[in-house]
């Protein structure tokens, strides 16, 4: 499928919530024959996330919208950072207030990748009746990480010397593009697989500006809310159906966390990835392509 080459040409507009200035792209399709869709990317990453990869067909049949996780630039915060700057429950509350600013009454898809999978299982969770459809890309129901996530977890949470660390690995991380390219890696498996993804180099460029704005304390707070975010007690009430692709060699959320909290879904189906690590979007493109096109089909207006 063709893609659009129109990627980045939205600018970013915003909502407040308390001391958070959210931000969020819109696109809007007055013509359009299926739900509206709303993506959310993951840690650390960007609103501009999904910008390069829409398929034409999604384009065509879908209004769709953008959201930024709180704390990530071009999103602000006011406040003083604290434990209740970032809980499971405002990130619900939150996350609702920019959905009513873009989809203001009906039901919409949710689409998340990582982070942004939690985000979407976590809404669907707390506000059901909204919620039409979710896919999940290497989400997880509970937000204890390993491989690279995992070690900045273990540093976010630390005083002094890991503190430090985690610092002086964020200040390399937005001091240039080739950092942030190299960090991808980490979250791969397969090397020439993610490099042949064709989007990868324009989605690491639309972000890095942003990528490079997030402020570290802000970051720091995320890495350690992950910590006490956990969804086991309400699966139950994600009732609608829910697509979740997890890739079998995820290095970042362990594959049999993927495939136990779907299994404990009310209606969930299951792509394994053999062979793929935590992008399942770039590792597996036409798979995911085409696995996603098939499953938000189902929804017309």
């Amino acid at each position: 499928m063709s893609h659009s080459s129109n990627s980045g040409s939205v600018d970013p507009a915003f909502i407040n919530f308390g001391p958070h200035r959210l931000a969020y792209l819109a696109h809007p399709n007055p013509t359009a024959t299926h739900l509206p869709v709303i993506l959310i990317h993951g840690l650390t990453a960007s609103v501009r996330f999904w910008e390069a990869a829409m398929p034409e067909e999604f384009r065509r049949r879908h209004a769709w919208y953008s959201l930024s996780l709180p704390l990530h630039h071009p999103s602000t915060y006011e406040g003083e950072y604290n434990d209740q700057t970032l809980t499971e429950s405002v990130f619900a509350e939150m996350l609702h207030e920019q959905i009513c600013r873009v989809v203001p009454q009906g039901r919409f898809l949710l689409v998340g990748y990582s982070v942004g999978g939690f985000a979407a299982l976590n809404y669907a969770a707390k506000y059901p009746d909204r919620v039409a459809g979710v896919i999940s890309a290497g989400g997880f129901t509970s937000g204890r990480a390993k491989g690279l996530e995992g070690v900045l977890q273990l540093f976010a949470k630390g005083r002094i010397i890991r503190r430090a660390i985690f610092w002086m690995s964020w200040k390399v991380l937005q001091s240039h593009i080739f950092f942030l390219r190299k960090a991808v890696k980490f979250y791969s498996i397969n090397d020439r697989k993610l490099l042949a993804y064709p989007h990868l180099e324009t989605t690491l460029r639309l972000i890095f500006p942003d990528v490079a704005r997030h402020d570290i304390a802000g970051m720091r707070v995320w890495f350690r809310s992950l910590l006490n975010m956990e969804l086991s007690d309400e699966r139950e009430n994600i009732t609608c159906p829910v697509l979740a692709f997890a890739g079998e060699s995820d290095p970042i959320i362990p594959y049999n966390h993927q495939v136990e909290y779907a299994s404990k879904l009310p209606d969930a189906c299951l792509v394994s990835l053999p062979g793929v690590g935590h992008v399942p979007f770039a590792e597996a493109p036409q798979v995911f392509e085409r696995k996603m096109i098939e499953f938000l089909g189902r929804f017309e207006l």
